[in-house]
């Protein structure tokens, strides 16, 4: 029995032979060599490929380098630097402002780099389709719904994330800029507030009008469980967002129901399936509905009738949301989708323009513009600015961008109140339209409404 119990004790027990083993790997020579090779070689040959590529491609393709956006970089700085005079920042504020617009520019030239990689080009669409078509995922940027339904990942994170007014959630939000932006301002009620009385001490109604996402208004595309939801769905803080801004004072046009009960009496979709934005029946609704509203609430002078008219068109186009999951060109797994749109014309024809001289302006963002602006592949002449001008027969002057709701048509205003000009000049009425994806994830700066001396 001691002799056993010696033998035991001189063995090395099993842990200590993982660790000598674990610490002590043999390869052979020539394994060591071949992955050296192996990983210079493909070191090499990624930039390699990515040159002929580019060399070859220059001679017949238009497009533009992703070099090109540092191009651009002088242009960004004295952007930048004209806001900061605006706002009266100091010497530090001004070199601040104008490093900052250097650090994003150079993310955008790293982020274009990853965009137009040849390599990536090749295999991402081919990876892609396998991932959606038998694996049932999208991406990044993609959830995939039922029947053949795309929803966009923010709208969807807006419905099912955290209540966007909480303060611990303001807290987090408003330290999560990185060194090259300006920490975002969460709270979208201090901005619309904020807005509201500029505008109300010019004698201008603001018009606030969240629209809703994809998610809110057709959860049962996605999720089996909300087939028939007879509420829209939305995000936990959305009802105090509403109820602190009319206790404000501020007009709220809120159209989620409105949609909502409408495709549940009409039993076809509300929203595009493949496409992050509404369809042209939905966005003609909330033009009657919100005509409605101005002519109830807003005292407006009478103005002879334009004549406007209307004419339908049947438009064909691939969503941006198939788009976003970058899939092989002719792919059948998600294809274009047909709408029926009615283009709004003047009297003599021609295609209805914004009029600087209206005295109602609408602030918008892509949901404005997709059906006007014709490079999104939606038709032209039909957008929300023209079917509220045709409801409401008078005419209708527009600010809008696509990107960036929380700020972006704010900013275009603020920037438009110089010297020589006033957009706000003979305004009654400010629409101030966004996704409201924005209120849980877009940046509400607060920007004063003064003309510059």
């Amino acid at each position: 029995m001691a002799e056993q119990i010696a033998f035991s004790k001189s063995e090395p027990l099993r842990e200590e032979i993982a660790k000598i083993e674990v610490g002590q790997t043999t390869v052979a020579p020539a394994i060591v060599r071949g992955l050296i090779v192996a990983f210079v070689a493909f070191v090499i040959a990624v930039p390699l490929f990515e040159w002929v590529a580019i060399v070859r491609a220059s001679a017949t393709e238009a497009t533009e380098p992703a070099w090109s956006h540092l191009i651009g970089l002088p242009r960004e700085i004295s952007f930048a630097l004209a806001d900061a005079d605006r706002a009266q920042a100091d010497r530090w504020g001004r070199t601040v402002t104008a490093n900052r617009a250097v650090l994003a520019s150079l993310e955008s030239f790293e982020n274009a780099l990853e965009d137009e990689s040849r390599l990536g080009r090749l295999l991402r669409p081919p990876m892609q389709i396998i991932l959606s078509r038998w694996l049932g995922v999208g991406n990044e940027q993609v959830y995939r719904g039922r029947d053949g339904w795309l929803f966009y990942r923010p709208d969807v994170e807006y419905v099912t994330g955290r209540a966007f007014l909480v303060p611990a959630q303001l807290e987090r939000r408003a330290s999560s800029a990185s060194e090259w932006t300006d920490a975002p301002q969460p709270d979208p009620r201090v901005a619309i507030v904020q807005f509201k009385r500029d505008l109300e001490a010019r004698g201008i109604t603001l018009v606030v009008m969240p629209t809703p996402v994809k998610a809110t208004i057709q959860p049962g595309s996605l999720a089996g469980a909300y087939a028939d939801w007879p509420t829209p769905l939305q995000n936990p803080s959305y009802s105090a967002l509403t109820r602190d801004l009319r206790g404000e004072g501020v007009l709220v046009f809120d159209p989620a129901q409105i949609f909502v009960d409408a495709r549940r009496r009409s039993g076809g979709p509300a929203y595009l399936s493949t496409d992050t934005h509404w369809r042209p029946e939905m966005m003609q609704l909330a033009a009657t509905r919100l005509g409605e509203l101005l002519r109830s609430r807003v005292s407006l002078p009478t103005l002879p009738p334009p004549g406007y008219r209307t004419e339908r068109r049947e438009v064909r186009n691939t969503g941006d949301i198939t788009l976003m999951l970058d899939l092989p060109p002719g792919q059948l797994l998600y294809p274009p989708e047909s709408v029926s749109l009615r283009r709004v014309l003047a009297a003599d024809g021609t295609p209805w323009q914004p009029s600087r001289s209206a005295d109602i302006l609408l602030l918008g963002d892509s949901f404005s513009n997709i059906y006007a602006l014709k490079s999104m592949g939606w038709g032209d002449s039909g957008g929300f600015a023209e079917q509220l001008s045709y409801e409401l027969q008078r005419p209708v002057d527009r600010i809008v961008q696509n990107n960036d709701g929380a700020f972006a048509t704010r900013a275009m205003l603020w920037r438009g109140l110089g010297r020589s000009a006033d957009r706000l000049s003979g305004k009654r009425v400010v629409i101030y339209q966004f996704a409201t994806r924005e209120l849980a994830f877009g940046d509400w700066k607060v920007l004063r409404l003064k003309r510059d001396p």
